[in-house]
């Protein structure tokens, strides 16, 4: 007696018969050859393609057999579905006790001899099997076992095909509805496209212009403006060097003018290094980080030598970048860590030897600080953090310094324009990163680089 396998189990096993639309197809030559294969590879009359529905088995190719379906409850296949991982052979089913009395064995076909081997879906369903028959004892060879179970795989391999057909056709049909509902919005769109593209052109113009205009305040202020500042300049010291006893109280007058022209100067500069540093564009390139520190580091021996600093700094990587651009980012980088470390400038305590580190790991995108966002999205991060022991900052002042013209400190205190910073921000921008800061007041600060691997 059959004992039926767990409700659950065997709805999920029938669903999964019913998703390959196979049951009660037309015969189809690619099924009939692996039983015509397996009758003569094992000398048998009959060889079955069995799909074991609720009620029945259906015979998706009945080589030797005229019939196409039996009830269930009759079906020997039924039994080999049970152990998904075995053949079933019944060398003599009147010998058998679960099968001397089904009518298909004291009947036609008179089934004596059975071997199945189920067929085993991705998902381990036995959806049926592929089995053989004779009407008379028989043992099988081990090489003709095992090509019944190739061929069994055969059929397994055409099902999964066939059910990849009939999804592959289910998308086509979804694409081809999707296609045609997209030609309809682009047809309802295509009047506010023309409309959108005179608008597009005239924002074009104006852009063209406000970049022409921008161009031409860089050419004036790099010249025009700079210009005077030189004059009053060099005004100033011959002021200071040859009529300084005639001057009197007014010579502190002048050293404040020259002091602000001077001020006025680093501004200019620092106002056009700001507005010149554009998208990369083509001029990217692998650039070693530790070439463009060393090189500042170089640009910076007097400063160094003056604060009597250390600088120390490990192997960096190479990255996509603009060698210019990346060296205005550590030159202000480096240029910052020195000016705030100066002890003589500084009402705070710092130690006596102003120490820099520049050092370098590599982040997974996952791992990055929550308050990171590069501007361009990447698996791994190179982190590229400059550290000093100086003055340091409050941490709520983090996000302020990155703006343009923002000080933290007034000018008597710290020279500097309020830019570097902000310039510092938009190199990083440009080459897809992000910068942030950290630091405690009298802790000295760290800047952190992040860009793209």
């Amino acid at each position: 007696m059959l004992i039926p396998p767990p409700l659950a189990e065997e709805t999920k096993r029938l669903d999964a018969l019913k998703s390959y639309d196979i049951l009660d197809s037309l015969p189809e030559s690619d099924y009939d050859d692996i039983t015509n294969l397996a009758s003569q590879i094992c000398q048998t009359p009959i060889s079955l393609i069995s799909l074991i529905d609720d009620k029945r088995q259906w015979f998706k190719s009945n080589h030797g057999l005229d019939i196409r379906e039996t009830p269930r409850e009759f079906s020997f296949c039924a039994h080999a579905i049970t152990n998904p991982q075995e053949t079933l052979i019944v060398p003599d089913s009147r010998e058998d006790e679960r099968f001397a009395e089904n009518p298909l064995v004291t009947g036609d076909p008179h089934v004596v001899f059975y071997a199945g081997v189920p067929l085993v879906d991705a998902d381990g369903l036995a959806l049926g099997s592929l089995c053989i028959i004779d009407d008379k004892p028989k043992q099988l060879s081990q090489a003709q076992l095992v090509a019944l179970r190739t061929l069994a795989n055969h059929v397994v391999t055409l099902l999964a095909l066939r059910k990849s057909n009939k999804a592959l056709r289910q998308s086509e049909q979804r694409y081809r509805n999707l296609a045609a509902e997209l030609e309809q919005q682009i047809q309802a769109r295509t009047e506010a496209l023309t409309v959108a593209n005179a608008e597009l052109g005239e924002a074009n113009e104006l852009l063209i212009r406000a970049n022409d205009n921008l161009q031409k305040f860089a050419s004036v202020a790099s010249h025009d403006l700079q210009e005077p500042l030189r004059k009053i300049q060099s005004f100033g010291n011959i002021l200071q060097s040859q009529y300084a006893d005639q001057l009197g109280e007014g010579r502190t007058y002048l050293e404040r003018m020259q002091l602000a022209a001077g001020r006025m100067s680093a501004l200019i500069r620092d106002l056009l290094s700001y507005s010149r540093i554009a998208a990369l564009h083509d001029n990217r390139h692998m650039v070693s980080l530790s070439v463009v520190v060393q090189t500042v580091i170089t640009d910076l021996e007097l400063v160094i030598a003056e604060t009597g600093a250390v600088v120390r700094v490990e192997s960096l990587p190479d990255v996509l970048g603009d060698s210019i651009q990346l060296g205005q980012l550590f030159q202000n980088l480096l240029s910052n860590a020195l000016k705030f470390s100066r002890q003589d400038r500084s009402k705070q305590a710092v130690p006596a030897v102003p120490l820099i580190q520049v050092s370098s790991q590599t982040l997974l995108a996952r791992d990055l600080p929550s308050g990171v966002k590069p501007s361009f999205s990447a698996p791994t991060y190179y982190r590229i953090d400059v550290t000093d022991n100086g003055i340091g900052f409050d941490q709520k002042y983090a996000n302020r310094i990155f703006e343009v013209f923002q000080r933290l400190h007034s000018k008597s205190e710290f020279a500097g324009t309020g830019i570097g910073l902000a310039i510092c921000e938009k190199v990083v921008t440009n080459h897809g990163g992000a910068i942030m800061a950290t630091s405690r007041p009298g802790k000295g600060a760290t800047f952190s680089v992040y860009l793209p691997n």
